[in-house]
């Protein structure tokens, strides 16, 4: 698999920085715009109009999204590629997702956006609470209903299950974003990970690192339990020239992924299991099926690699 050469600010030129400082401080300019647009709307929780007020935030920073789609697009040429089942924006759902770079979550804001722009409305994610703090952002992010995590057991329960209350209790459809793996692939997490699987008797990853399955075993429940969830959305995400780690290698080279390629499969939650150490098997042979499928791709030549299509696929246009 090819990756990024670590230290690579001395092989770009000046116009490729300059790209990538120029996407950085557009990003953060506006979005601290956008601050002052989502405070338009405070009259309407002031006046106890909850549900207005999350149809407002919803749609404008779904609009916002716009954004970073048009310049990974423009800015970058970065091309993406969707292939599987549609995500449906008017039912509840989790969307479980390999985490391989801190920036995956950004990158599936294109993906939805081909498979139906108004998912940038409904999509809601789990993030890590330091990003809460950013400029702007994070408190767009907030006022969005994202949730924000701190690897806590016990607090990060208490945000899932306040969190999915909400969303049931104003009668909106989300579709919420979760990495089981918890973390991002990177050489400290791929060897945790491994330890793991040396101590468990299990097999180590290549292309993945181990889900954490208390965290998604409980979320899943809650959803259960609240009857928020129609279906799961399994997406594998892949990356098949060009790997970019995170925010600042992005922010700071210029250097952007070339083409990132998504698959989805739906799998409808009467095929999931309910007992607990029946989801824990259940999701850990997704993840080993999960594993081989990123074989069979990273294993092609670089300039064929592509997910297999399934009969009832469908595969949006990468333009």
């Amino acid at each position: 698999m090819q990756t990024p050469t670590k230290g690579c600010l001395k092989d770009v030129n000046i116009f490729t920085r300059c790209r990538g400082i120029f996407f950085g401080f557009v990003l953060l300019l506006c979005s601290l715009y956008g601050c002052y647009i989502i405070m338009l709307f405070l009259p309407f929780l002031i006046f106890n109009h909850h549900r207005l007020w999350r149809v407002s935030v919803d749609r404008g920073i779904g609009f916002w999204l716009l954004l970073p789609i048009s310049l990974m697009d423009f800015l970058f040429g970065t091309k993406f590629s969707v292939m599987g089942d549609p995500i449906v924006a008017t039912e509840p759902a989790l969307i479980i997702m390999n985490h391989r770079t801190r920036l995956d979550w950004m990158h599936f804001w294109s993906a939805l956006y081909k498979i139906n722009p108004w998912l940038l409305t409904t999509e809601k994610i789990t993030l890590k609470a330091q990003l809460q703090n950013l400029p702007g952002a994070g408190w767009a992010m907030a006022a969005n209903a994202f949730i924000f995590l701190q690897r806590s057991r016990e607090t990060d329960s208490e945000r899932l299950a306040e969190a999915i209350d909400y969303y049931s209790d104003l009668n909106m459809n989300y579709q919420l974003l979760f990495f089981p793996e918890g973390t991002d692939k990177s050489p400290g997490t791929t060897e945790r990970s491994n330890a793991y699987a040396k101590k468990n008797g299990l097999k180590p990853y290549e292309y993945l690192i181990h889900p954490r399955t208390a965290g998604f075993v409980y979320l899943l429940n809650k959803m259960r339990r609240t009857n928020y969830i129609k279906c799961i959305y399994d997406v594998t995400i892949a990356f098949p020239e060009r790997i970019v780690q995170s925010e600042l290698e992005l922010g700071l080279t210029g250097v952007a992924p070339q083409s990132v390629h998504f698959d989805i499969h739906r799998i409808d939650i009467a095929d999931v299991p309910k007992e607990e150490d029946a989801v824990c098997n259940w999701l850990n042979k997704l993840w080993r099926q999960k594993e081989e499928k990123l074989r069979a791709f990273y294993q092609k030549p670089v300039g064929k690699r592509s997910f297999t299509p399934r009969g009832t696929d469908i595969v949006w246009p990468v333009s």
